[in-house]
């Protein structure tokens, strides 16, 4: 006698949170596969100002495709909206989303300027509506056994925090490899700033997790190998911490070979320190060593959990672990860097008003 096996999901559709993703790049695509196929999310729309490009991802995925944002938004069964555009449209498209009642999971940077920032998380505090920030490796294993030892005091008072990104971005096969990238990529205007803003800001979010606000910072910012852009190829910066500790950050698309790219948090304690390399972490105390391996972790894994999490707490009613108050703190923090490089001074943050137009 043959049995009939039911499959059914453990949360009812009434009960998924409907999303909207807008725009369908590399990121976009990776968010709308996600959410198609997380358990708490339904995949409503999907919006592109590429028709087939729309299309075809919402035939592909089971979503009503859009060329505009606006006609996405007046379905009401969009709950929620994640924004995957350029830089430059992530402020304008987060609170237009906002304004009509959504909520907002936005891409890095949330915001091209610190003002821009502000403007968003006031509007969502005001409509009381869900904004987060697409920081994932806030959903990183080796980050999180990390924050866990610090708050545990398992490295004892820390003194130092040092931070480095390596990587390669090519002007032909990035900054300039196509009409689109060529219209917004590298320019202060449209992506608000260079490696730090775009590469390096994940890394300092992190460190901003792991070491707490910052009260000054000195940096300096240079264009060294990219002539057809605006913003900075290379940067370095030396901040203090509000509890005392230092911090050091070194970051730079310029990398050659491009075998040899790669990040490194390192925080150092009196009772031992710790490294994250990429996607895992080693820990050396005077008693043992901690190893976390993240090597096997696959690109858009933890946009997976981020979202995962986001549908939940929409759901809960609970405050989502990355909101966009935290999203303001490496904006600012970049912000502070370009104009003490700028300045050639020592800033302090936080910023005044008139600096934050940056």
């Amino acid at each position: 006698m043959g049995f009939i096996i039911f499959r059914c999901s453990l949360v009812s559709d009434l009960d998924k949170v409907g999303f909207a993703v807008v725009g369908l790049g590399v990121i976009g695509q990776v968010h709308a596969s996600n959410i198609s196929s997380l358990e708490e999310c339904r995949l409503v729309a999907v919006v592109d100002q590429v028709r087939e490009r729309a299309e075809e991802t919402g035939r592909r995925l089971g979503a009503t495709p859009y060329n505009s944002i606006d006609d996405a938004l007046k379905n009401p069964e969009v709950e929620a909206v994640v924004i995957a555009t350029p830089s430059y449209l992530h402020a304008p498209q987060a609170l237009y989303a906002l304004q009509h009642g959504k909520h907002v999971l936005v891409e890095k940077p949330m915001a091209t300027t610190l003002r821009g920032a502000r403007l968003i998380v006031r509007t969502a505090e005001r409509m009381r509506l869900r904004l987060g920030v697409v920081f994932q490796e806030r959903f990183l294993e080796a980050a999180r056994r990390l924050k866990e030892a610090l708050s545990n005091g398992l490295l004892g008072r820390v003194y130092l925090i040092e931070a480095e990104l390596k990587w390669w971005r090519g002007e032909s096969e990035y900054y300039r490899s196509d009409p689109l990238a060529c219209s917004w990529r590298g320019y202060w205007e449209t992506e608000g700033g260079g490696v730090l803003m775009n590469q390096a800001i994940h890394t300092i979010d992190l460190i901003l997790w792991l070491g707490g606000d910052v009260e000054k910072v000195s940096g300096i910012t240079a264009n060294a190998l990219h002539p057809s852009i605006e913003v900075e190829d290379v940067a370095t910066a030396v901040i203090k911490f509000k509890n005392g500790s230092l911090g050091a950050i070194s970051a730079t698309v310029n990398t050659r070979p491009t075998t040899r790219q790669y990040r490194k948090i390192r925080v150092y304690g009196e009772k031992g320190h710790a490294e994250i390399h990429d996607l895992s972490l080693s820990m050396w105390l005077d008693d043992g060593e901690v190893n976390v391996d993240g090597s096997m972790i696959s690109f858009g894994e933890l946009h997976r959990k981020l979202a995962a999490e986001f549908a939940s707490c929409i759901r809960r009613g609970d405050e989502f672990p990355v909101e966009g108050t935290e999203g303001i703190k490496s904006i600012e923090l970049i912000k502070a860097i370009y104009l003490s490089s700028e300045r050639g001074e020592i800033v302090s943050l936080p910023l005044i008003e008139g600096e934050d137009s940056l």
